[in-house]
């Protein structure tokens, strides 16, 4: 919710209105509270699913299911706002059955008088097909091509400088640069006899879940004063459950804070203003072209970043200037001791840096592929 907020924030400064769309099985007051409309069904059930939607005889089970629903949704969305051709259709990221839905009613778009499509891609949902196909994201890209060929105004944009630039070369179509957006403001670095190294957002495997009792136990082994302490989140419980005899081992570590996998926004936001460092320990596989959020996150806040090298952001740190990137993890835990002795002072003034810089290229990219 917090990401559509935001997005809404920030393109809306092109437009006189902006009007939230989001799935009907959003929780009312929920969709009242961040001011959505509920416009489509659900289509991930298989990949994310619902409380209890296992047992719910309404939710879209198979590919043919979905892709008629979507193109339902879409034309209704048509004529329920009566869209014409000074509107945008704008999808922050868009996801397979959308992008099929739009390339099924290109006549009923035409009719429209063709609206604008902002498309932005980040890596995730354009190949939730269900299972469909061999290689979804071939699929993906045949849409847009389609899509594009239909004589449609369509703006491509991707999350990462590299993903960008996939996209480009097998499209062979322009493909604009839209990093996740951020707003909160910078917040100082405590003064303290300590440092805070967090891992938010690290309760999944992807995101290196697996490797923190390596790296924890070679700082500790570095720093056996214990001024460096860890703060992380835990794997939700589905994947816990196979997973305890390493939270025990992650628990005997002296100096680490283990939270729940889910946390409300602002215990994640006071999370960021208590943190000296952020560790993104991600499989690269897995971010080959994606982006993250916690960078952003931790950009915005003011909060140095340490990686391992490989995913497509990395490319963002060593540009920005927001983080280090490290070739394994015992690298990365040279690299925890070395900031730990760092004044406060000079990583201030670093991640203010790195912060307005990137602030400056969010607003100018967002403007080239908007308008």
């Amino acid at each position: 919710m917090a990401a559509m907020e935001n997005f809404r924030h920030f393109v809306g400064k092109y437009y006189d209105q902006v009007v939230s769309l989001g799935c009907n099985r959003l929780p009312q007051d929920t969709a009242a509270r961040y001011g959505i409309e509920p416009a489509f069904e659900y289509y991930y059930n298989d990949a994310m699913p619902l409380p209890k939607g296992d047992l719910d005889s309404t939710i879209l089970r198979t590919h043919a299911q979905k892709a008629a629903a979507a193109k339902r949704d879409l034309v209704q969305l048509l004529e329920r706002f009566g869209v014409g051709p000074a509107d945008t259709l704008c999808y922050p990221s868009i996801d397979f059955y959308s992008l099929l839905a739009l390339v099924e009613a290109v006549d009923e778009l035409r009719a429209a008088g063709s609206p604008k499509i902002l498309i932005r891609l980040i890596g995730v949902m354009e190949t939730a097909s269900s299972g469909q196909y061999a290689k979804p994201l071939n699929v993906a890209l045949a849409l847009i091509n389609r899509l594009c060929d239909a004589g449609l105004s369509v703006r491509l944009a991707a999350e990462t400088p590299r993903y960008a630039e996939y996209l480009a070369a097998q499209l062979d179509r322009p493909v604009a640069v839209a990093a996740n957006i951020e707003l909160r403001p910078q917040v100082p670095v405590l003064q303290n006899d300590h440092v805070t190294v967090i891992c938010p957002g690290s309760a999944r495997y992807d995101k290196g879940f697996l490797q923190l009792v390596d790296l924890f136990s070679q700082v500790r082994q570095r720093d056996p004063e214990m001024r460096i302490r860890f703060r992380t989140q835990v794997l939700p419980d589905r994947d816990l459950k196979h997973q305890i005899d390493y939270l025990i081992r992650l628990y005997a570590i002296p100096g680490v804070t283990v939270l729940p996998s889910h946390l409300p926004a602002d215990e994640l936001a006071t999370m960021y203003e208590n943190a000296d460092l952020v560790l993104l320990p991600y499989a690269h596989d897995v971010y080959q072209f994606r982006g993250s959020a916690v960078l952003i996150e931790a950009m915005l806040s003011g909060r140095h970043c340490l990686a391992l090298d490989g995913p497509a952001f990395v490319d963002q740190i060593r540009y920005f200037g927001g983080g280090t990137v490290c070739s394994s993890i015992a690298d990365m835990a040279d690299k925890v001791v070395e900031f730990s002795k760092e004044p406060p002072a000079k990583r201030q003034a670093r991640a203010r840096q790195a912060r307005d810089r990137f602030v400056r290229d969010l607003a100018a990219s967002y403007r080239d592929w908007v308008i």
